[in-house]
């Protein structure tokens, strides 16, 4: 086996980016070069380019640690060991873990600590604990300096709202907001639909996309977007900060964030003047239109198919519009403003996706074909002959060691055909990962082919006991996207409509 090396940026680390040092190629030369003095074989290098205090948000840490677990490495090439792990006390519970069981070395510059040494353990955990420490009082100032930054009347935000831009205070140390010359006019545009002409949400969607206007996104714009435009007190020269902070909630020990409103928000005076005037705001944000009932996080499901059903002509999520006294039928919508799909009786889509379900039962051949038994094989093979490989690499990589030693290569030549063999060994290591991928999906499809069909069938059974949550949690556990396709309304005086859904169940095609 050999090593692998770690590298991630910390805030402490910015100084030196903003004099145009690239700190993760200067931290590569120093632990490779320690490498080469120490003869440790290199086998990957990870650098960790987003910034993410949460283990879950630093992919190649992911990466890493899944090997580590799996006992690939020797050891990890680290600058310092607050570089693995600077999250909460479950983050460096998972990282002292892994490399505890899998007797994995951590390699410094300044120090090897060895996991199934009792004192490097419990020095290693210590550096930890000092890191997460440091790490949170770094967080409490810059909180507290946005804090105060906000009450001040500056703005905080790294991307300025709509019809504005983020420019430099008069002190030269604040950012503060100055109208956008291609931005703000649609703005006002927007205000005079909704405070003057008395447009709703959808109407003034509907009005900006027939003048040609569209979103940053460069999609037309759709009533939520246009509620958070215009319902923002920075357009009347407020400041508003911490109105939607993210909130962390444990759910099957998963962390998990969401944003929602918050009451306790500032709301200071801005250092910029704002472009609509406080009555044109007020009338602006009570519209005769109305938007669709957005979902409650604290009340079940009453739509079977949310989450599952999506528009084929724009590919957006479509949501339930309520029975009314006119219409005493529930509706699955498109709401966003262009689009040709009409709406469709819940019912009746649900009718339709009942008859697919039996369609696919009566079609379906669930035996697993021999072709796939022998596909499988194919794939086994292939992951056999790229470990062999890899191994013959890895003996190859040990070779150049021994022949700079012996004064056959120099450290020009060494450091050369080492990074040649390193590419061949990561493309290596590329391939196996790849040939594993391919052999696991081979097997789930056949896996699947076995027990989809009979899950359907126990769906069908117990469809009519099942209430609204039931029905869109067993439509999840085997189907993962419904596309509908209907353009046209359906004529007075008949109900059947003319539409066509799409399924994609959760097994391969």
């Amino acid at each position: 086996m050999s090593y692998a090396i770690y590298m991630r940026k910390s805030r402490k680390d910015s100084e030196l980016e903003s004099l145009g040092i690239d700190v993760l190629e200067r931290h590569e030369k120093t632990l490779l070069e320690y490498a080469r003095a120490k003869s440790l074989p290199i086998g990957g290098i990870y650098r960790e380019v987003v910034s993410g205090d949460s283990i879950d948000a630093r992919p190649e840490m992911q990466r890493l640690l899944a090997e580590v677990e799996a006992g690939i490495w020797d050891g990890v090439l680290v600058m310092e060991v607050e570089r693995l792990a600077r999250g909460d006390t479950i983050d460096q519970g998972r990282v002292q873990r892994a490399f505890f069981y899998s007797s994995t070395l951590i390699v410094t510059p300044a120090k090897t600590y060895n996991p199934q040494n009792e004192f490097d353990n419990e020095y290693f955990e210590f550096n930890l604990f000092m890191s997460r420490r440091e790490y949170a009082t770094i967080k409490r100032r810059m909180q507290s300096g946005r804090l105060r930054s906000a009450k001040d009347g500056y703005y905080v935000g790294s991307r300025p709202p709509y019809g504005w831009k983020r420019v430099k205070a008069k002190d030269g140390k604040h950012f503060t907001l100055a109208p956008d010359e291609k931005e703000n006019p649609i703005l006002q545009i927007m205000y005079d639909l909704m405070g003057n002409k008395r447009y709703g949400f959808q109407k003034t969607a509907t009005e900006l996309s027939r003048m040609g206007i569209v979103s940053r996104s460069g999609k037309p714009f759709n009533p939520s977007t246009i509620k958070g435009i215009v319902s923002n007190p920075v357009n009347i020269g407020k400041v508003r900060w911490g109105w939607r902070s993210t909130k962390r909630n444990v759910k099957e020990g998963i962390v998990k964030k969401s944003r929602p409103k918050n009451d306790d928000y500032i709301l200071a005076d801005a250092e910029h003047e704002g472009c609509i005037s406080p009555e044109l705001f007020a009338r602006a944000n009570d519209p005769v239109g109305s938007m669709s009932t957005p979902s409650r996080r604290d009340r079940p499901i009453q739509n079977p198919f949310a989450g599952l059903l999506y528009c084929s002509q724009c590919h957006r999520v479509m949501v339930r519009k309520k029975a009314t006294t006119k219409a005493p039928y529930d509706y699955l919508i498109c709401q966003y403003t262009g689009c040709p799909t009409v709406g469709i009786r819940s019912d009746e889509l649900e009718a339709a996706l009942i008859e697919w379900l039996q369609d696919y039962i009566k079609n379906h051949d669930a035996s697993s074909p021999a072709a796939e038994t022998d596909d499988i094989t194919y794939k086994e093979s292939v992951v056999s002959t790229l470990e062999d490989r890899h191994a013959t690499l890895i003996k190859q990589r040990d070779s150049l060691f021994d022949l700079l030693e012996q004064g056959i290569y120099t450290k020009e030549v060494f450091l050369g055909r080492s990074n040649a063999l390193e590419e061949r060994i990561n493309s290596c290591l590329q391939d196996i990962k790849n040939a594993h991928d391919a052999l696991d999906q081979a097997i789930s499809i056949q896996n699947d082919r076995e027990n989809f069909i009979p899950k359907c069938q126990n769906l069908l059974n117990i469809w009519p006991q099942l209430d609204t949550v039931g029905k869109n949690e067993s439509l999840k556990s085997l189907i993962d996207k419904i596309y509908l396709t209907k353009t046209k309304k359906n004529t007075k005086q008949h109900k059947d409509s003319e539409f066509y859904i799409d399924v994609y169940p959760k097994v391969p095609r």
